[in-house]
């Protein structure tokens, strides 16, 4: 049973990028804890299949598609929810590419994509939704960022970690303007996780980041869902601005 600090019945989230992965593990939590989950992907098929399986569990979601580096096409969409859905009360800025290459085979076009994916376009998703959580009081955002935007990557990926080290830069300022307006705005900072985008690793490459995790195992998606459902939830209030690492001890602050 959970606590009435945790219960999320009632309200109305967003998640982005969320058709697999970390999103969709957010998605599964935070509809278990009772809200109304909007699962966006780039395309409606992902989307909407996360979003099935949720109502396949008794639980309440539905799809939406959107690239978030359009702001006109974030605009349009956040427009719809409210109207389908009267409000916007928890947005979760997940959506994100990963990329593993090394510093100088970093073409500008890949450097563009990957701040306009990850930056931008949880600038984009909070700007779309700023107004109604100021109006309605009340707003829960939380940006995905990574370990990697705190230590830097030894992998590499240095388009990567600027956009999320970019990202705890737009947590901390956004949470300074919105919290008079009784906005939370924060983020996690996950490390290493078992998810499709880890397929992209090579083995060795895979050990190695293994071998400097003190716990000794990649994360575990849901991990990283009940975090962000504790930053959305009531137990959280008094949190502002912060970056919840979860990685397993492999960067402590």
């Amino acid at each position: 049973m959970r606590s009435v600090q945790q219960d999320l019945s009632g309200k109305v989230a967003v998640v982005t990028g969320a058709g697999r992965g970390l999103g969709k593990a957010i998605v599964d939590v935070l509809a278990a804890r009772g809200a109304h989950v909007v699962v966006n992907d780039l395309t409606l098929e992902p989307a909407e299949q996360a979003a099935a399986e949720v109502r396949t569990r008794g639980e309440s979601a539905s799809a939406v598609a959107f690239d978030v580096a359009d702001p006109h096409k974030v605009n349009d969409a956040f427009a719809k929810i409210r109207t389908d859905h009267g409000r916007v009360d928890i947005l979760i800025n997940n959506a994100g590419i990963g990329d593993f290459v090394s510093f100088p085979d970093i073409s500008p076009e890949k450097w563009d994509r990957m701040l306009d994916i990850h930056l931008k376009g949880s600038f984009n998703c909070c700007q779309a939704v700023l107004a109604g959580m100021k109006q309605q009081g009340y707003g829960k955002i939380v940006n995905i960022s990574s370990v990697a935007g705190k230590r830097g990557d030894f992998i590499g990926n240095a388009h990567y970690t600027a956009a999320k080290a970019g990202i705890i830069g737009l947590t901390k300022s956004l949470a300074l303007y919105a919290a008079p307006f009784g906005i939370n705005v924060n983020a996690v900072a996950p490390g290493l996780f078992a998810t499709e985008l880890t397929d992209g690793m090579s083995s060795e490459m895979k050990a190695t980041t293994i071998s400097r995790i003190p716990a000794g195992r990649l994360g575990r998606p849901e991990e990283i869902g009940r975090a962000t459902a504790f930053l959305v939830s009531e137990d959280a209030s008094y949190i502002f601005g912060e970056t919840l690492s979860v990685n397993g001890g492999s960067y402590m602050d």
